[in-house]
């Protein structure tokens, strides 16, 4: 449904200050592969992180800053999308409840942020319209820090995802912690979300952001810190619990330099995953398992910039756009079906600091 209603739709979210253009609509053409900006939003200061619903109808934009309107915490936007044109108007905003939230997702009753200098995450409940209720319940990170001094000097919640269908689990990444906090949502309990059970990764892994597979009972895991990626195999029962199946570097054999691993997806058939290196500038390919979900390195291919903070792969599987922070640009790569590799199409669109992108 949502590729249909939003086909050829680009949502683009950008760090920069309210007065500018943080969200971008555009439309890719795909018979000549041009990328055309529609409509920009601006009054949204930082919007580094972008959802839609499954529906896609509602856009959900956190904006990661300190605070707002002179309260403590960041703010998570909500806007109805066109169904003729796809572009944004605002409905409300709701506060974080902690500083510089960096992720948001929604399983279609509420919506879930990630507040990574607080430490914490929100769950705010939606309303008819898919505006944004107050937060129903924040819980707050548990466990030891990582050895990391310098980047895990507290806790940082950095991805909160529902499971979705009838699973009531939440999971949320905490890079601080080297930690996967397993919540459970009962939206009619005094606590709507209600604290199950932690995974701990290896120390100093920095957990940043997650992907769930389709067809097996498997989550992936990018570790930011020492850029690899924990493939967990869920609990078959309630997905409560997780264990590992493996853990693989995105890097290439012998790289040393200094590397931030960001962000991963897979591929819509569940045959290849995707992640992104910042430092080393590629974006990694792996073929998965199709018995034990496990990984298998196949390609590593220049971003063709600097700083692939986040990128997104079309419906249909057949493309993949990257968006690079610090070179201020989009770039698109064709995905053969196949063997999953990526060919580089060129560069899309040149903008100020994108760090998310959603195709419809």
């Amino acid at each position: 449904m949502k590729a249909n209603k939003l086909a050829g739709i680009v949502y683009i979210g950008c760090y920069g200050s309210a007065a500018e253009p943080c969200i971008y609509v555009a439309k890719h053409d795909s018979e000549s592969g041009s990328l055309n900006v529609i409509q920009q939003v601006s009054g949204i200061e930082n919007a580094s992180f972008v959802s839609v619903n499954e529906a896609g109808d509602r856009l959900y934009a956190v904006s990661e800053t300190a605070e707002a309107n002179g309260v403590r915490g960041g703010e998570v936007a909500a806007y109805a999308i066109d169904p003729e044109t796809g572009k944004l108007s605002e409905l409300n905003r709701q506060s974080t409840h902690g500083e510089h939230p960096c992720y948001v997702s929604s399983d279609g009753k509420s919506v879930f942020v990630a507040n990574y200098t607080g430490g914490n995450a929100a769950m705010l409940p939606l309303a008819e319209d898919g505006s944004l209720k107050p937060a129903a319940a924040v819980v707050g990170s548990k466990g030891e820090l990582g050895p990391n001094a310098s980047r895990q000097d507290a806790p940082h919640a950095h991805a909160i995802l529902p499971l979705g269908g009838p699973s009531p689990y939440v999971y949320i990444t905490d890079l601080g912690t080297d930690s996967i906090l397993i919540y459970r949502q009962n939206p009619e309990a005094e606590e709507p979300l209600q604290h199950v059970s932690s995974h701990q990764l290896h120390a100093g892994a920095g957990p940043r952001h997650l992907a769930l597979h389709e067809q097996l009972p498997i989550v992936y895991v990018m570790n930011e810190l020492d850029s690899t990626v924990s493939v967990l195999r869920m609990d078959a029962e309630d997905a409560s619990s997780l264990e590992l199946v493996q853990t693989i570097s995105a890097l290439p054999e012998g790289f040393n330099a200094y590397n931030d691993a960001a962000h991963i997806a897979l591929a819509p058939s569940g045959k290849f995953l995707y992640s992104s290196n910042r430092g080393h500038d590629s974006i990694a390919v792996f073929a998965v398992n199709a018995a034990d979900g496990s990984l298998t390195l196949l390609q590593h291919i220049s971003c063709g910039g600097v700083g692939p903070r986040n990128f997104a792969l079309a419906p249909d599987g057949s493309r993949l756009l990257v968006a690079n922070q610090k070179t201020n640009h989009l770039l698109s790569y064709q995905v053969d079906a196949d063997s999953g590799l990526l060919s580089p199409e060129g560069e899309l669109l040149q903008i100020s600091s994108p760090v998310c992108v959603w195709i419809g």
